[in-house]
Order: structure tokens, then sequence, then C-alpha cells
């Protein structure tokens, strides 16, 4: 017989753990969740690889078994750990590089969130309200091991769906996806308005900015004269197209004539600027003196929108076209030779501090040199701020004559007015007077005025007297306690014939004026926004002529009337406002009563067609009393013609064509858009599948898209219908891949190279750039992969990378959702520390991946990145170091004339600033995130923080509690022990202290920092705070500092050991085999030799056999 030499296992393992080991940890009794009895050979060691690790380190530590118990010798120890270690390195040499199995998986709710980001550009978060996805592998949620699809969950990815589609709008040049549903009118009124007031907004034209520029284009330097106005309006951010047009005003101002010669005046006397930020007082007048001539040569603002539009709807559309043509035009109704001079109110006399005041009106010749009379008829005291109208409100509102209240509070004043007589010696009624202009009254009001009229107005109905000034023009002003200065303001009235000379004189530089300066560039209703219809019916109305004709450049002519198109398109506008338009009519007027309109309804899907328009039009007109001729030729072509010309007519008939043009446009438009919407969706589904659409695919979609209009559904419905489709579709809302037949391992096809890299680092699609490569077979070819990785590091969103990998190995990812602090016991704990706390780490880590900084740092930095929010939160010396930052990048602003940002949007900015460990912090330690999210509700946690430290940073494992282990007080103000003295009773019993002597003297060193991580030297309780422990070895450790220096110095491989397993397990989305240990022990090794540079992980992972190939479908493991 030939002898079989006996295994590992029976040889030396299995002996001793019979001797040391079956008493406690047996098929009886577990302790540790151990049963030895289950391992009966090499095989089972392999396959429980991870327990046996974990035994290996208690064996090799000498905590195996415990002191009590019987005790192996030395060289039975390490025989069993050399046969433990031979098994392991065997069967990890045989397999090296086995991409082990990877099984098909659906997306993980971040990977959905974030692929329909990039698919849409929109982040719509469809996964929100789904389920959490559970951990796998290696503790993270991107395994196949753990992501299945339950008939429930499929149902959620129904409605997810759905929901991202209901996202999509059909616009005149394909599919776009925007921020909120677009299903109702109201929804597709938002995404197309908003873009057309944000133009607007961005244009708005602001008169004193461009009169400051055409200023300071005038008295440009010598160095400066060859600078062209439009590269001056340029350099300023303006139009140059309206620059120009107010420095061709401003400039001929002073040789023109009317109101222009009065701006010519202002115009030259403003001085030469001093430096680029004076502005002289005269600059001032200047603008006031435009804005004035605004308000009283432009037509008056008038409203586009009646809120009731009576019985003829109609006649305000058409009227509201009337208004906005009118703009720019110079207004002669606006001449007026009469005005109400309003005063104010009288004081009211303080007790002992009450004295006399003036109020002073002055009366300047405008428009003409001619001397100007106006006849003040019965100036008057009243509590109202008109005349009144009738004895009553004479009565309401003490009305006294000023003449009667001067005689007796102010004589010589009455005096010097002359009540009653004309400066042409003619009489007028007795509490009238004449004022010949230029004149300045000064009205006293003495302290008895004020004690007995004290809140009562001072009225003076101001009269031009045009049978002696009619050629004359006056402006009026007032003020209170000194001499108005300026002539032009928003208080002036100007007075004058409209057909005298200083009228017709003004009537020309009156219409240059306004056709520079109108009263409006563009409209925006501030609660209606670009809504213009009438009693609900929903409408819109385009008003912004002056914008178009003196602003704008051609190009944003083309864009804002794309815009213009796109809202008509998208909102149906006309077919909108016809409905409405006959619902009101059927509903509201009493026009459409008439049985003759029974057949009209406005849900009725013929009411577009031409057929009834024309009905509808012919009856209408008849029921106005305005018919058109009959004819069926008329009705064919739609040209009808009135039996009589009516005015009715051609605005009925205009209404009526411009619904036939509108309709027409729409449907001229739909019939482009379809062809580009489908093409769209088509390119949407090659992007979500991250290849290629197969013929068959594309049949398939087009085939569908086919069904559903044949089904009745609209062009937009069918298209969403087409996306709802393609994120079902198993080749976009599940990872696997192209597996190959056979029994070997195989390279992974090109295009699942970019999906696994793609999602490896960013946690969503691969992008153009990358799909390219792949398309070209590039990636596998030289060291494209790390060609590519670095380019993707490089990308913003290589943050997945960072909140995905570290968020969840180090357990912060889900804080915000389940944050153990109460607030209500921290009042500053508010929900923007929550915020900065849970992205500092995130923000930390892509610096250190961006820059390629050693992985050491994560548990050494001495830097880190703040907001204010943050430095605030953390005090002291951090927040010293953000304010020395952000102080020195406002320096660089100033230096580089950069614009400084609003203190709200400086202080959310993020920084990174130096002095942890003087702070008493250091890597992730000291972050708030790490020490709130380790803490428990309402006092800190040693133990909490002791085993996060050593379990997910170090990577030692424990067995899980007892249950019956009593839990600590909840609040640490309501004990009498310290948290320390409370750790060391607990420990008291040996079972316990076997585990919390590896991790509650690690948490101790961090008592420094409260429950939501401020440093404090105080607890809850008001007692000293304790953060010096004992090491293990004997030595002493103190805060924080103490910690990093103890773990970098005694523990740091462990560190590097760990964080390699949890990159590898991550990157591969599976659990780590033993068939990846020499992977990691080469990672581990170049790393150490690279100074732990995070580059060396990713190029080694990327360019790994277990990365790059896939097994094939029959493959089959050999077994040992």
């Amino acid at each position: 017989m030939v002898s079989v030499k006996a295994d590992h296992f029976s040889e030396n393992i299995e002996p001793f753990v019979q001797k040391y080991c079956h008493r406690c940890h047996n098929d009886k009794e577990t302790k540790g969740d151990l049963d030895f009895t289950r391992s009966q050979n090499d095989g089972d060691v392999v396959s429980q690889f991870r327990r046996w690790k974990n035994i290996s380190v208690f064996i090799s530590s000498g905590e195996m078994p415990p002191k009590d118990q019987l005790q192996p010798e030395i060289q039975e120890s390490n025989a069993v750990l050399h046969s433990i270690e031979n098994i392991m390195t065997e069967a990890a040499r045989k397999h090296a590089g086995d991409p082990g199995i990877i099984l098909s998986r659906r997306l993980s709710n971040t990977e959905y969130d974030l692929s329909v980001l990039d698919l849409t550009g929109v982040n719509i978060r469809p996964t929100r309200d789904f389920p959490p996805d559970p951990a796998g592998g290696e503790g993270f949620d991107n395994t196949g091991e753990t992501l299945s699809m339950s008939p429930n969950l499929l149902n959620k990815y129904l409605g997810a769906a759905q929901e991202v589609a209901s996202h999509m709008i059909l616009r005149t040049d394909g599919i776009a996806f925007v921020p909120h549903q677009t299903i109702s009118y109201n929804e597709r009124k938002k995404y197309a308005e908003s873009a057309i007031i944000e133009f607007y907004r961005q244009r708005q034209v602001d008169i004193s900015a461009y009169v400051d520029a055409a200023w300071r284009y005038r008295d440009r330097r010598d160095n400066q004269r060859s600078v062209t106005i439009q590269d001056w309006a340029a350099e300023r951010n303006l139009s140059g197209k309206y620059l120009s047009r107010v420095w061709d005003t401003l400039s001929e101002s002073p040789q023109s004539t009317g109101f222009l010669r009065h701006i010519g005046a202002l115009w030259e006397a403003v001085p030469k600027p001093k430096n680029d930020q004076d502005r002289p007082p005269q600059l001032s007048e200047l603008t006031l003196g435009i804005e004035y001539g605004v308000r009283t040569l432009c037509p008056p603002l008038k409203p586009l929108i009646k809120s009731n539009a009576g019985n003829w709807p109609i006649q305000w559309l058409s009227k509201r076209t009337e208004i906005a043509a009118a703009r720019d035009i110079y207004a002669a109704e606006n001449l007026r030779d009469n005005a109400l001079l309003n005063l104010g109110r009288i004081r009211k006399p303080e007790p002992g501090q009450s004295s006399p005041y003036s109020i002073y009106v002055r009366f300047d010749n405008d428009y003409s040199d001619r001397d100007g009379y106006v006849i003040v008829q019965g100036a008057l005291i009243s509590r109202g701020d008109k005349p009144p109208a009738n004895e009553q409100q004479e009565k309401d509102h003490e009305v006294e004559s000023l003449y009667s209240v001067l005689l007796q509070h102010a004589p010589m004043f009455a005096d010097s007015l002359q009540f009653g007589k004309h400066p042409d010696g003619s009489e007028l009624e007795r509490d009238w007077f004449v004022v010949k202009s230029p004149r300045v009254l000064e009205i006293p009001v003495s302290v008895s005025m004020q004690q007995k009229f004290a809140g009562l107005n001072i009225l003076l109905p101001c009269y031009l007297d045009i049978k002696n000034s009619a050629d004359a023009s006056v402006t009026i002003q007032h003020a209170t306690d000194k001499l108005p200065r300026i002539r032009f303001t928003t208080k002036s009235q100007q007075l004058l014939f409209s057909q005298g000379a200083a009228a017709k004189e003004l009537a020309a530089s009156g219409a240059k004026f306004c056709d520079t300066f109108p009263n409006r560039f563009f409209y925006v209703d501030p609660n209606r926004g670009l809504a213009a219809g009438f009693h609900l019916v929903e409408g819109f109305f385009r008003d912004d002529q002056p914008l178009m004709q003196k602003v704008l450049t051609d190009p944003e002519i083309a864009q804002i009337d794309a815009l213009w198109q796109e809202l008509d398109f998208v909102t149906e506008s006309t077919e909108t406002l016809l409905r409405g338009f006959v619902w009101f009519e059927r509903s509201e007027r009493h026009v459409l009563h008439d049985r003759k309109f029974d057949f009209l309804r406005s849900e009725d899907p013929l009411l577009v067609t031409d057929a009834m328009l024309t009905k509808f039009e012919r009856i209408y007109l008849e029921k106005l009393g305005t018919p058109a001729k009959p004819g069926s030729l008329e009705e064919q072509r739609r040209e009808l013609e009135p039996e009589k010309p009516s005015e009715r007519f051609d605005m009925v008939h205009g209404f009526f064509q411009s619904i036939r043009r509108g309709l027409e446009k729409q449907k001229s438009l739909l019939k482009q858009a379809e062809p580009r919407g489908l093409a769209d969706v088509l390119v949407f589904a090659q992007r979500a599948f991250c290849r290629e659409l197969s013929e068959t695919q594309s049949i398939q979609l087009r085939s569908l898209y086919a069904d559903l209009r044949n089904s009745g559904q609209s062009i937009e419905d069918s298209l969403r219908g087409l996306v709802v489709a393609v994120l079902m579709s198993p080749d976009f809302c599940y990872r696997f891949n192209d597996t190959p037949q056979g029994k070997k391992i195989y390279a992974l096809d090109n295009m699942d190279l970019a999906t696994r890299l793609s999602y490896f680092l960013w946690s969503t699609l691969p992008d153009p750039a990358l799909l390219s490569i792949a398309k070209k077979r590039d990636l596998t070819r030289g060291n494209e992969m790390s060609v590519q990785t670095r380019r993707m590091i490089r990308d913003p969103r290589i943050e997945a990378f960072a909140r995905e990998f570290f968020g969840q190995w180090l357990r912060f990812r889900d804080y915000l959702e389940n944050d153990p602090i109460n607030p209500l016991r921290f009042t500053d704990y508010t929900e923007e520390v929550r915020q900065a706390m849970w992205e500092e780490p995130v923000r930390f880590a892509v610096h250190l991946i961006q820059s390629d900084r050693p992985i050491t740092e994560l548990i050494d930095s001495d830097s880190t990145f703040v907001n204010g929010v943050l430095a605030n939160h953390y005090a002291g010396g951090i927040q010293q170091s953000y304010r020395t930052v952000v102080d020195n990048f406002k320096e660089e602003l100033r230096v580089t004339n950069t614009p400084l940002p609003d203190a709200q949007t400086l202080a959310s900015q993020w920084f990174q600033v130096a002095g942890l460990h003087e702070a008493g912090r250091g890597g992730v330690f000291g972050m708030g995130v790490f020490l709130a999210n380790n803490s428990s509700g309402e006092r800190t946690s040693p133990v909490k923080r002791g085993f996060w430290t050593v379990h997910h940073l170090l990577g030692q494992h424990f067995p899980p509690p007892p249950a019956d282990v009593p839990d600590l007080p909840e609040k640490e103000s309501e004990t009498k022990l310290t948290i320390r003295e409370l750790l060391n009773e607990h420990v008291s019993d040996s079972q316990c202290a076997l585990c919390h002597k590896h991790f509650d003297y690690l948490g101790l060193t961090m008592e420094g920092f409260d429950p939501i991580g401020r440093f404090r030297s105080l607890d809850l309780a008001g007692r000293p705070v304790d953060n010096l422990v004992t090491l293990p070895g004997g030595e002493t450790a103190k805060g924080i500092p103490g910690l990093i220096r103890y773990i970098t110095e005694n523990r740091k491989q462990e560190f590097v050991q760990t964080m390699c397993r949890k990159f590898v397990g991550y990157a591969l989305g599976r659990s780590v085999e033993l068939s990846d240990q020499p992977l990691l022990d080469q990672m581990e090794k170049q790393l150490e030799q690279n100074n732990y540079r995070f580059s060396i992980m990713f190029d080694l992972m990327v360019n790994s056999s277990q990365f790059r190939k896939i097994r094939g479908r029959s493959f089959v493991e050999e077994k040992r």
C-alpha cells in the first residue's frame, strides 16, 4: 500500500484544537460564535479563511486559550500557526488573480440616482423613497451578494422610471429633462417661462450704469482715445448697441432744444472723474433728470393684464398690443396744465422740543424761457390727500383754507402772496394766489400751526395761467426744511399747455429722448410672469420691443425668439388660449349663451379644426352685430370679409386669424420635433446601455413607439413610454458582463471594462471619452487603463468614490439619515452644522485622491477642509486658521481685481486649513462627523469611538457582545460617576474585559470632544475631562494627537492592510478571497515603497487580473 500523506489540518491543527479549544468552541457550546467541529480538513480552512485568520491572531497574541485554561507550549502554537499560514499561502498562490464569482446585480440606489443624473442632467434622485440597500462583501452595497430584485422593488423601479419620464419634455429641437415634472400645463409653463424670465433678468437695463459709462467714455484718458464705444461697453459687461445710442443722445443733447437741452446742461455740468470709483453728485443729478424725463415724456405705465375683461375680452387683447408698441413713443397726452401738489402732513410737535420749520416750493421755467404764471386755486389744509368732493368730505377732512390759516399764523407771508390779485391787475377768488416763475416759496409752519393742524396735509391745486403764459413751461417741486436743489426729481410736477409753443418745441426733443430712454425695455409681471391672458383664460404676451431694438445683439435676438417659440410650443399656447376663450365665453359671458353656439365645447378635439373655427367666427361676428359676407368660397379659404367695414370686425377677425396662424405653426413644429425626439430617445437608450444599440434593440424601441402612437397616445407621451422602457431594461438597471463560453478565465470586453471602471470610480455611467476609447478597443492596450483612471480621478465625479467608498467603510455616508444626536440637547447643532460635518470627510478624501497624497494622511493629517459654519463650530485654532485663509483669499481677489463674493457665498465656500494637531485634532479622528456618529445621543461614547477605530479603521474583529450586557446611562449629566469610571466598573467582569481592553482606551483619548465634536475641558456634568490613557505596552497617550502617534508608530500596518482589503472588495463588488492575497501583498508592498500614495492603489487595482478579467460560464474551480 502507498501511504497517503496527511494534510496540514489533520497533522497539526486538529490535535491542537482538540486539546486546547474544543471545550469552549464545539457544536454544543460556541463561545464567540466559534465551532471548531465545522472544520475537518485543509479545504475547510481555505473556505473559512477569514475565521482562521482571526483564530491565528488570537493564538499568536496569546489571548487564546484564556489564561485560566490549559496553555500550549510555544512550539505547539508556532506549529499550528505555520500550518494555517501554509494552507492559505498555497491556496492563494494556486488561484492568484482569479476574478472570482461576480454575480449579476441591480444598480444600487446611489448608482441608479447618479446614472439618471448623468443621463438627464437633472438630480431627480428617483430612489429617495427606496428601502436602503443591504451591505455585503466587504461591507459595501455594490455587491451581487445582496442586491437582488423583489416584486415589490420591481414596482418601485417602475415608479422611478415613470418619475424620470415625467421630467421629460418635448421641445422643438428634441427632448430635454428638467428639474421638475412637466405633465401639467403649469409645470410646462414654469419650465419654458423661467428660461425667458432668466434671459431678461440677465439683461436688465440699468440706465445709471449706461450714463456712468458714457460719462467716463467722454472723459477717457488720452491713451484710451482709440477705444471704441463697443469695446468700452464690453469691458463693463454692457450692451454696445445701447451704449452707442445713449452716447449719441447725451453727447448731442447740449445742442438740442426742449427737454434735451436741459439734459445737455446737466451732462456738461458733470466734472471729469477723479478715479474709477468717483461718482460726483452732478452725475446723480443727470440720472435723476433722465428718470424724470421717462416719467413725464414717455407713456404712463399701464397694466397689460386686465383682471376682469368684462364682456369684451378681445378688445383688451388688442389694447395691450397698443400699450406695448408705445414704450418708446413720446406721449403728448402726458402734458398737463394743472397739478395737485401735496406738500405733506404737518408735523406733530414734540413736547418741550417743538420749533417752527419751513416748506419750500420751487417754481422753475422748464422747456421755455418765457414767463410762466401759475394760479394756485384754493390752497387748503385737509386730512385728505385731495380736495373734498362735497360738504360732508369737507367736514370729515377738517378742511381749512390756507389763506385763512396763514392770515392767523403767518400774516406777513400771506401778504407776500397777494391773495385775490393777479400780477396783471385782475381780480381773483379771495383764496387764490399767483406765482410767477422762477420763484421759491418758503411756507412757514409755526409751532401754533403744528399744534392745531398736526397730521393734516397742505394741498396746492396749481394751474398754468393759459391766458398769460400759454407758451410757457413750469416745473414745480417741494421739500421740507431745505430748498430743493436738484430740479428734476420724482416729486417734480410739470405744467405745460398742450397747444402752446413750449409743447411744440418739446415734441421733437421728446421723441428723440423717448426713443433712447423708453418707459420699459421689457415687462415681466411680478405675480403672473409672462402670463397675459384675461379672466380665467391662460395666455402670454411678449412685451420686449425696446430691448430687442435697442439693446440685444443679433444672436441674442435669435436666442430670445427661440425661447418664446419654445414657450408657445411646450404650452400649446394657441390651443390653450382658444379653449380657455370658449370656456370663458360659454360660462362667464352672455355672448355664447345663444343656442347657435351649442355646438361649441372647450374640450372638443375638433375645436381646433379649420371648419369649426370658421363656423365659430362667422356666428360670433354675427352675434356682435358685424357679420361677414356670406359665401362658401370665403369659408373655404378662410378669408372672411365684413358686410360693412368695422373696427370691431377687424379686431375679432384678427383674433381668429392669429389663432389659425398659431395652430398651423404648432402643427408644423410638432411635425419637425417628432423625429428629433425619437432620435434623442434612441441616443438616450444607447447612453443608458453603455454601448451602441443593436439593430434588434433599435427595431424594438421604434416598434414600441409606433404601438404607443397607434393606441392614441400623444407624441410626447409615447416618447415618455420609451424612456420608461429604457430605464426598466436590464441593460440599464442591471450590472452584468458579457460572459464568454468556456471553462477558463477570459479578458473582459472593452465596453464591459469601461462600465466596470466608471462604476468603480464614479458610481455612474462611462462618459463619452471613456466609451470612445472602449469602442475602439484601445482600453486594454498599453497603459490606457491607467491613463483613463488618472483622467477620471481628476474629474469632479470622483466625489462619488470618496462618498461611497470612505462613507461606507468608515460608516458616515448615511449620517444625515441616521444621526444619533438629540438636537434639543444641543441647540448649536443646526442643520447647516450637520451638513458641513457630513461634507468634511468627503472633501478631504477627494483632496487626498486628486493630490495623490499618502493614504496615511487619513489618520495623521494636520489639515482638513472647513466652511464658515464648520469653522465656527470647531472654534479655537481652526476658526482662527480659517479666518487667516479667508483673509488671504480676499487679498488675492483684490490684487487680481476679481469681484469679492458676498458674505453668504463666501461663508459657504470650503478652504483647506492647517493646525489640527495643535487644536487637539488630526486626520479623521478629529472630524465632527465621526465624533458625533460614535456618540450616544446626549453623551460621548468611548466604547463606540474606540470600537470604530480598532474595528473599522484597523480591521480587528470581535464576537458580538452578550445579549444581557447592561447599557451605560444615556445622559452624562445625570450620572455621579464619569464615563471613564463607569467603563471601569463595566469591564470589571473578565468576560467583558476580554474585548473592551482592545478599544476602550482608544475611545477615551477622544474625550476632549463633546458629542457633537466640539472641544471641551469639562464633561456635560461639569467635571474635568480626562483623556490620558495607558497603552498596551505601558506607555501613555493623551488626546487625539497621542492616539495618532500610537497608531502610526505601532499599528500603521493594520490600517494599511484594512484599507487595501476594503479597497479591493469595493472595486470588485464582492468579498475578498484568498486568491486576492497576492494582489493585497503587492499593494501593501508598493504602497510602502512609494510613500503610501493613493495612485498606487488605483493603478494596481485597475490593471489587476481580478478587475480586467472574468470567469467563463463553465469555469470550475480546482480543488486542493
